[in-house]
This record gives C-alpha cells, sequence and structure tokens, in this order.
C-alpha cells in the first residue's frame, strides 16, 4: 500500500517561548480566536504545496527540496506571505474577470451554454478558480493568525503558523 504525503497547517504558541509560556492563558484565547476567524482544518496535498510555494517567495524560503516539512512562520513572515498571496490572488481574479467580461454577450443569452461551448472557462477559469481557492484558505488562516495576534499582542502573546508533513 503506497503512502500518500500530506501537509496540515495550525496555529500554535510560538516556538520561541519559553515552554512554561506556551499553555497561558493569553496564548489559549489568541489560539481559540485564532481557530473561530477562520475554523477549518487546513490540509494540502504535494501540489497545493507546490502552488503554495509559487506564490509566495517567504514560504517557499522556509521549504527546503528534499528534507521533511517542519515549518513554522512567526508575525514578520506571516505578513509577508499575507501580502504575497493577496497579490497572488488579485492576479487570477483579473484573469477571471478578463475572461467573464470577453464572454459577456454569450452569458448573458445562454450562461449554462456558454460554460460548454466557450473553451475560456474550462481552458482557463476553471484553473484559476482551482489554484485561488488553496491560495485564499491559506491566505484567510495566515490573516487569522495575525489578527489573533494584534488582538492579544497586549497580554505578550507569541503565536506561529506551524506546517507540518505527515505520511497516511
Amino acid at each position: 500500500m503506497s503512502t500518500k504525503t500530506r501537509y496540515v497547517v495550525n496555529a500554535r504558541a510560538s516556538s520561541k517561548l519559553p515552554e512554561a509560556l506556551r499553555s497561558n492563558d493569553g496564548i489559549r484565547q489568541a489560539l481559540k480566536a485564532s481557530e473561530e476567524y477562520f475554523p477549518l482544518q487546513l490540509v494540502f496535498d504535494e501540489q497545493q504545496l507546490e502552488l503554495l510555494k509559487n506564490s509566495s517567495k517567504t514560504l517557499a524560503s522556509y521549504l527546503v527540496p528534499g528534507s521533511v516539512v517542519d515549518v513554522s512562520l512567526q508575525f514578520a513572515d506571516l505578513c509577508e506571505v499575507s501580502s504575497e498571496l493577496f497579490k497572488e490572488l488579485k492576479e487570477i481574479r483579473k484573469k477571471i474577470k478578463t475572461i467573464v467580461s470577453d464572454h459577456e454577450d454569450e452569458l448573458e443569452s445562454d450562461h449554462v451554454g456558454a460554460l460548454q461551448y466557450v473553451k475560456e472557462f474550462r481552458s482557463e477559469m476553471g484553473p484559476a478558480l482551482q489554484c485561488s481557492i488553496p491560495l485564499r484558505r491559506f491566505a484567510n488562516r495566515v490573516d487569522a493568525v495575525l489578527l489573533a495576534q494584534i488582538q492579544y499582542s497586549a497580554e505578550n502573546v507569541e503565536i506561529e503558523l506551524h506546517i507540518t508533513e505527515e505520511q497516511v
């Protein structure tokens, strides 16, 4: 039986904190808030991780080819990752908007039929949306961690985004 690799994304107390501080009340509240802002469990496959790496130079710099993925990203790097991902998403949305604008007449007259006979919907828009979804999910998870850290910063809370590789 072959094994598949998956990449799990979670928020946790910063690995830079002493062990005694990693489970204090402020950390628990910040982690809970982060989960409430983005309640989905994120699990990516190898292809989706590659998409994330190609969309974020900062994230890619932490992922060493050929090594097991066990990455922790703190506040400054998360800000960079967020910015890089939203720039990429903006470009994807522009591409989708252009396709829709170029075929507005077909969509207005027969939107279901247009989806079948206008090749750009399948050949360009479909793949663009397929890339957009994991990027948005990851970017939203990053932003949830950033927001929680900002909101609980008065309590000297440090949380991070942690990505681990698992064999299933």
